[in-house]
């Protein structure tokens, strides 16, 4: 439960409670309790801040977040976080306590989202987040939280910068550039805004590439990509407390290496456009109303056509998805009482087409076309309430919506009609939450939260036709009448502060019925002869996780600071009695800085240690992942008040690992993660 923000510059991070006051005050010798301490500070909720305005204390993170391509490398600083990767480079889809794929609801701004195009998720939704627009995420650990959609695993908001006017015309913004030696990565992003009295707008531009890289041992692995994002937005005051708003994002992809995939990336061109009216109120019965409208367009392209030429079959797919939507929220507030209630309607559709080129034996010559998401829809209406009330010491958070979700394919494969009496279903589903915390003293706080979160299956659990898209390289098919998913978690919270210390660990159980899975149905006949087999989506009657999270942060001098902090997770299929696949191996990572010349001169060490993950499923063909440790050193140093460079030596030890969550490339070459890297960086603030 921390809220974490940051200084001057956006790579610093801070604990959630440095922003609030002390839980009492002293008056007339006695202790008189500051109930707006407990109105900020209770929910089970992280912030972690990519840039913004300057808070009291600031933890650093590492120099090169703010102006990375992918959302998920930045997400992947934080405990409990983790990612698939299945390019060296790109496309990093993250897992949260083992949650991921539609378990975790990412989101920018509450409402706005991409579905991906590439049904082996070459662009996830979190690719499509441009880091250097959004001023801070807000994690919303479990299903206890259902402001913006359905959560299971967790909620991860991407909230970008509020609209503000000045009575003068003022222009400010930033440049940084960045390069990383192995790879030969290049990285660099602006931002620049303009502020009137009555209008606001601003542009952020973001330009990315990079070659193959080498392990430690080595080794030359494939890294190519080459990613250019571009964001307008603006803003104007109608009249005093009433906001209308833009914003529009660009993203573009070219050639980029999916080695562990049987394509690459060609190109990924998504179009992001969100509407917003905001009404801060006065003397009326509610405090605001914020009300958005938004679209999403991606188009994709991937092949093997960039591979050596020795492949038997030429293979491209063409695919497209729209993701369309709105929300609107009034907040109501009272002395000791808020209220956030609302209705949201989302609408997904998915649209691909592959061909098959035969280039040697009989089949020479012959072309075949498959459909890849049968034109899978979603159509998704919800109503939600939320609601904190402080109660003396304590306070009580309740959180519920109800959703209906209606999913159909539009264009069926002639097999998925033969299979099913009717491809059409509806869902109703109700989840609900409550928590309750309380401040024993100024030193020592507790939370009990239980929550009971429901989604329904995605496009792909339910519409996809025989696509390789799992763990393993058997085809998989979709089950239009999946049964949704539903989590019942227990989440317990203990915090401990002072003035130069602070504890926090919080444990969790979560409990889910009708899981989806898949499973290996040897009646179906792959399309593609090379596959060992399908799986199909199923529902698995019960699944657990369980887990914990530990943080501690302590001021060990003046000029010293030092952060520690480890994540575990187990998961166990309850029906076929072993490990759930991609768990994140137990973590413990350690950093020390030092605040030298008046926060002038920053060097850290940081030392990362992953155990071995042994508990792997062999109904997924999963592989155990050795222990490794990384060690990096790094840098700091602002020569002026607006400039900051950085210097970073990562894995300086040049040791060879691979993620667990890292696909291999074939049975025996795993995609490894880099081996020693120099990387530089330098931003300019104005």
């Amino acid at each position: 439960m921390n809220i974490r923000s940051m200084k001057a510059l956006p790579s610093l991070l801070i604990p959630a409670f440095a922003l609030t006051v002390q839980p009492f005050n002293i008056i007339n010798g006695q202790k008189v309790y500051n109930d707006s301490f407990f109105s900020r500070t209770l929910a089970p909720v992280s912030v972690y801040s990519v840039k913004g305005k300057t808070p009291q204390k600031t933890y650093q993170l590492k120099s090169a977040d703010w102006i990375q391509h992918d959302a998920t490398q930045v997400l992947t600083q934080i405990a409990g976080f983790n990612a698939i990767r299945k390019s060296g480079n790109f496309g990093f889809d993250p897992v949260f306590r083992g949650f991921k794929w539609e378990q975790l609801n990412l989101v920018t701004d509450g409402a706005v989202g991409a579905h991906q195009a590439c049904p082996n998720r070459m662009d996830p939704p979190s690719s499509q987040v441009m880091i250097n627009q959004i001023k801070e995420i807000e994690l919303l650990k479990g299903p206890h939280n259902f402001r913006y959609g359905p959560s299971t695993g967790a909620v991860i908001n991407f909230k970008m910068n509020d609209p503000v006017f000045s009575d003068k015309a003022v222009v400010n913004g930033r440049i940084g550039a960045g390069y990383e030696n192995n790879g030969a990565n290049r990285r660099t992003e602006a931002f620049i805004n303009l502020s009137t009295q009555k209008f606001q707008t601003a542009a952020a531009l973001s330009y990315s590439a990079g070659d193959d890289y080498k392990d430690g041992s080595g080794n030359l692995l494939p890294g190519v990509f080459n990613r250019t994002a571009l964001n307008l937005s603006a803003a104007y005051l109608l009249k005093a407390g009433k906001i209308a708003s833009v914003n529009i994002t660009r993203n573009m992809t070219r050639n980029t290496s999916f080695p562990t995939l049987m394509m690459d990336l060609l190109s990924d061109d998504t179009w992001m456009i969100q509407g917003k009216y905001q009404v801060n109120a006065q003397q009326k019965w509610y405090s605001q109303w914020n009300t958005q409208v938004y679209t999403s367009l991606v188009d994709h392209q991937m092949g093997n056509g960039l591979r050596p030429a020795s492949a038997t079959m030429l293979s491209h797919v063409y695919a497209n998805t729209e993701t369309s939507g709105g929300r609107t929220e009034i907040t109501i507030r009272r002395p000791t009482t808020v209220w956030y209630i609302g209705a949201d309607i989302k609408y997904e559709y998915a649209n691909g087409t592959r061909s098959r080129k035969m280039l040697t034996g009989m089949m020479a010559g012959k072309t075949f076309y498959d459909t890849l998401w049968q034109q899978g829809s979603i159509l998704r209406t919800g109503a939600f309430v939320h609601t904190e009330k402080k109660m003396g010491l304590y306070q009580l958070t309740v959180s519920g919506r109800m959703d209906w979700v209606h999913s159909k394919p539009n264009q069926p494969a002639a097999k998925t009609v033969a299979a099913n009496s009717t491809l059409v279903a509806n869902d109703l589903n109700a989840s609900i939450s409550a928590g309750i915390s309380r401040y024993f003293n100024q030193n020592w706080q507790a939370s009990l939260w239980l929550g009971h979160g429901v989604r329904s299956a995605s496009i792909t659990e339910k519409f996809i036709n025989s696509l390789p898209v799992g763990l393993d390289a058997y085809e998989v098919v979709g089950d239009p009448h999946l049964k949704p998913e539903a989590n019942t978690q227990i989440d317990f919270l203990l915090r401990y502060k002072t003035e130069n210390t602070q504890f926090q660990i919080n444990g969790y159980y979560a409990f889910l019925t009708d899981y989806i899975s898949t499973i290996v149905d040897p009646s179906l006949k792959p399309v593609v002869t090379t596959s060992p087999g399908v799986r199909k989506f199923i529902n698995v009657k019960e699944a657990s996780i369980i887990g914990f999270e530990v943080s501690w942060n302590q001021q060990l001098a003046k000029v010293l600071n030092q952060d520690i902090s480890m994540a575990y997770v187990r998961g166990q299929n309850g029906v076929l009695h072993q490990p759930l696949p991609e768990m994140n191996p137990f973590e413990i990572r350690y950093k020390l800085t030092a605040d030298l010349l008046n926060s002038k001169l920053q060097p850290y060490l940081s030392i990362r240690q992953s155990f071995a993950q042994n508990r792997v499923s062999t109904a997924f063909n999963e592989k155990a992942t050795a222990d490794f440790t990384v060690t990096d050193l790094g840098v700091k140093w602002k020569p002026a008040t607006k400039i900051q460079l950085t210097a970073v030596a990562q894995n300086v030890f040049n040791i060879t690992y691979r993620e667990h969550l890292s696909r291999f490339i074939n049975n025996n070459l795993p995609l490894n993660a880099p081996g020693r890297n120099f990387v530089f960086m330098m931003s300019y603030t104005f």
